[in-house]
């Protein structure tokens, strides 16, 4: 069974710490900070608030502190249970872009057929990893406020800065936490520690965290500014909000088209100039994947198209979640008719796991030989390589393509392989970071609040879309194709694997229910079958249920 570690959640400030630090402080050794006096955290009390300050970045980059068979949540496979790859499983296998080939992990096959229930052992890992994420960002601030870092005065505007930080990265949690399980639980800073998280209905929590990030926001002014690589700043946190207003219609029942319009707008003004015909987008998709797509997200580059990453550097952030995930999961050397190595990604790991749905494949052009001019499918295996596009066999990995999109090879601008970069640092975990929320979502995201929500511009609505289009090498749309369904399709195409999947289908609603179905949707391999429209939220995982006393969500 997997709880959410107490050693976390209820011991406090103590309790929180001890664990290895990210991005700056990566070649700091472990401190054991049990044994440590106040009068210790007085010598240096800015080193040790950027080290918790960077355990709460971590806590979403890799599954422990430890080394990559570590975990800051308790029982099963600590890849598994890292963020990333929880939030994944949820968000795109239970979908129509990914098809999943491996068993092991009991509810695995539930997930990937669209037969979830309370008990689903992973969907448990992804709540558990949630608000082990939560309780940290939580007890970070709490210790700010409380005093317990001992910081003079000259460190309380930085202190202010990385609780601001902070808010954001429980910000996204939270999202992941509204989106997926509805009437989630809500804990804050001014709650003690170890208190349990009270159940709130989704409206009421979406407001609560909304308005939130709204403060934060307001609190950086009007101005974006850059923020050093890997850490957040006013832009991700208005990102985020563009996430939680573009589904504000599901969340509470009250559309917020109009703030997802402005904020959007907002963003992308800022960004227009540089990059792929002044938009602000990389000139090559492919290269937003590859080894160094930390260029594409550091203070100081041409281009800053990842607003938001999670670092991962095939050193020293080693993850069995993240960007070696998606690899490795993604890759085989042991199907017959398809030989795949690690020339094809850079990355020495195959497990044979995942691949893509017939239905995604399909929005692809392929030509006969199983080539696609679309350049956010050119590193695909598809039926040149052996595959076939269908998913008979749900087992079998060479049935159906495999969407090679993150790699460990370093690319120039335009996605030529850069031979002065590679081979990578490391080729058995990625040196990819993980994309949280890229600039290409937002023009997405302002196109379809502008059509379905009648907000803004629809001329420049089509003008965002077709910057992502043509940067793929595919044809602009005219003002007819602007439609819900097409942009739907554009988002997929776009935003594949990027943990959008599952919230834009049930927005569109067609997740659960029967209007839109999919290959083994419903444990039906050919086409699927409809689902309870229940479906459209998890349910809340059975082990909370019965340890918080929470109300089920309907249906389950």
């Amino acid at each position: 069974m997997k709880s959410i570690n107490k050693f976390f959640i209820a011991l406090g400030l103590v309790a929180s710490l001890g664990l290895t630090s990210c991005v700056d402080d990566l070649n700091n050794p472990v401190i054991d900070y049990s044994d440590l006096t106040p009068e210790e955290f007085k010598n240096d009390p800015k080193g040790y608030m950027d080290r918790v300050l960077t355990e709460c970045y971590q806590s979403l980059a890799t599954s422990g502190y430890n080394g990559p068979g570590s975990s800051i949540i308790s029982g099963g496979d600590a890849g598994a249970n890292s963020f990333t790859r929880a939030v994944f499983v949820c968000n795109e296998l239970t979908t129509d872009e990914f098809a999943w080939k491996q068993f092991g992990d009991a509810g695995q096959y539930e997930l990937a057929t669209m037969q979830f229930a309370a008990d689903n052992g992973v969907m448990y890992t992804t709540y558990s990893r949630i608000y082990t994420c939560i309780a940290l960002c939580n007890e970070f601030i709490r210790t700010v406020e409380n005093g317990n870092f001992y910081l003079t005065e000259n460190l309380l505007p930085v202190a202010q800065e990385y609780k601001r930080q902070v808010k954001v990265l429980r910000g996204l949690c939270y999202f992941y936490a509204i989106d997926m399980f509805g009437n989630a639980g809500y804990q804050d800073e001014t709650m003690p520690a170890g208190t349990a998280p009270a159940q709130m209905k989704r409206a009421e929590l979406y407001n609560k965290v909304v308005a939130g990030l709204e403060a934060v926001s307001a609190e950086w002014g009007d101005t974006y500014k850059e923020p050093s690589y890997g850490f957040v700043g006013k832009e991700a946190c208005d990102a985020l909000l563009a996430k939680f207003y573009l589904n504000a219609g599901v969340f509470t029942g009250t559309p917020a088209y109009d703030k997802c319009w402005a904020i959007c707008d907002k963003i992308i003004k800022h960004h227009q100039g540089e990059g792929f015909n002044g938009s602000g987008l990389a000139d090559s998709y492919i290269a937003l994947f590859g080894a160094n797509n930390d260029e594409y997200m550091s203070q100081g580059s041409r281009v800053n198209e990842i607003i938001w990453g999670i670092p991962q550097d095939g050193l020293k952030l080693q993850n069995y979640g993240g960007t070696t995930f998606y690899i490795a999961a993604g890759s085989s050397t042991s199907t017959p008719g398809l030989n795949m190595t690690n020339a094809t990604t850079g990355l020495n790991a195959s497990w044979t796991c995942m691949n893509a749905r017939q239905q995604l494949s399909e929005r692809f052009d392929w030509d006969d030989a199983g080539n696609s001019i679309d350049a956010r499918a050119s590193l695909w295996m598809t039926k040149k390589d052996g595959a076939k596009i269908e998913n008979a066999d749900i087992t079998n990995f060479a049935d159906g393509y495999v969407p090679v999109k993150y790699t460990n090879y370093a690319y120039d601008e335009f996605g030529g392989v850069d031979e002065s970069k590679n081979p990578p640092a490391s080729n058995a975990f990625a040196d990819a970071d993980w994309c949280v929320i890229r600039l290409a979502e937002i023009y997405l995201s302002a196109a379809e609040a502008a059509v379905l929500g009648g907000v803004g511009d629809r001329n420049a609505a089509l003008e965002y879309i077709n910057y992502v289009r043509e940067r793929s090498w595919i044809e602009p749309w005219t003002v007819a194709q602007l439609t819900p369904e097409n942009i739907l399709n554009e988002r997929s195409r776009e935003l594949y694997g990027e943990n959008c999947r599952r919230t834009d289908l049930v927005r569109h609603n067609k997740y659960a229910g029967g209007n839109y179905n999919w290959n083994w949707k419903g444990n039906v391999a050919k086409g699927g079958t409809a689902t309870p429209i229940h479906m459209n939220l998890f349910p809340i995982p059975s082990t909370v249920i019965s340890f918080q006393g929470y109300e089920q969500n309907p249906g389950y």
